[in-house]
């Protein structure tokens, strides 16, 4: 099958042997090592800047004990800090080379597709922020875990490495989606577009719509969201959505409504029902 993982996995291993590819890894992976070093020094600046602190009634040797532990500690996460953010460094500075790979990688199995749109500076930039600290935020939050599989080796290594291989993945999903769809031309087909109700399902309120532009035709987030707003306007496959209350959601999400889908005060509660035709238009920029 074209498409089917193995196949997948194959075309990646192939796509190494590409002179293009390489150096993008290489330069990445230079920088992402200089970012750590940075890091890994500042760290141990800060650590060296720990004062000592004396408690009275505890006596002069808990004291020392405890000062040390503080030291031995804050220099077990100066020491850790640069590995848990090289995976958000490098995927970082990967996404500022992304066009030269996804060049790369379409002129070799998609020529088909011709020349990408190509992504804006400011947006890259800016998109490349928010991954960044959602990398951050996320590996924080994990900290404990990986300091408690540290005994278990090498479990925390293989979540270390499926945490953020998952989210660099989505990430990279998204951000070549964008060279090819602008958003702006994403909401232009979708307007455009006769919608109509195929099903309900998912949850309460929730309609498949159906009869899209084919160019529409998109795949679920590798990474589902956890909460998706209420009124979130989205795409999956052939269908679009909305979602009429917040709930865990992996489409992707093109727009927002403040129609209210579900009302139980209303009969019937469901706004949009099969057979129902559906029309989207931007507010913004009527008003």
């Amino acid at each position: 099958m074209e498409y089917s993982l193995f196949g997948a996995i194959e075309r990646s291993f192939a796509q190494l042997g590409d002179p293009r590819l390489r150096w993008v890894i290489v330069k990445s992976l230079a920088l992402a090592l200089v970012i750590g070093a940075l890091i890994w020094i500042a760290a141990g600046f800060l650590v060296g800047m720990i004062p000592t602190f004396q408690i009275g009634w505890i006596g002069e040797g808990p004291n020392r004990w405890l000062n040390e532990g503080v030291r031995w500690l804050a220099g077990l996460a100066a020491f850790l800090l640069p590995f848990l953010l090289f995976p958000a460094s490098f995927g970082v500075i990967v996404s500022l080379f992304l066009e030269e790979v996804a060049d790369a990688v379409e002129a070799r199995h998609y020529p088909h597709l011709g020349k990408a749109h190509g992504i804006p500076v400011w947006t890259g930039i800016v998109s490349g922020l928010k991954f960044f600290g959602l990398l951050v935020g996320i590996n924080l939050l994990l900290l404990p875990i990986y300091l408690l599989l540290l005994f278990v080796p090498p479990t925390g290594l293989i979540l270390f490495y499926a945490v953020n291989g998952r989210l660099i993945g989505s990430e990279y999903f998204e951000q070549v989606g964008l060279r090819r769809a602008p958003v702006a031309e994403v909401t232009a087909a979708h307007e455009a577009s006769h919608w109509e109700v195929a099903f309900c399902g998912f949850v309460p309120g929730f309609a498949y719509l159906v009869g899209g532009d084919p160019r529409l035709e998109v795949p679920r987030r590798s990474t589902p969201r956890t909460v998706v707003p209420a009124g979130a306007v989205a795409l999956a496959g052939r269908y679009s959505g909305i979602y009429p209350r917040p709930s865990p959601g992996g489409w992707q999400l093109i727009g927002h409504t403040d129609t209210v889908l579900w009302d139980v005060r209303r009969e019937p509660p469901a706004l949009l029902r099969p057979g129902v035709r559906v029309r989207f238009l931007n507010l913004g920029e009527a008003q």
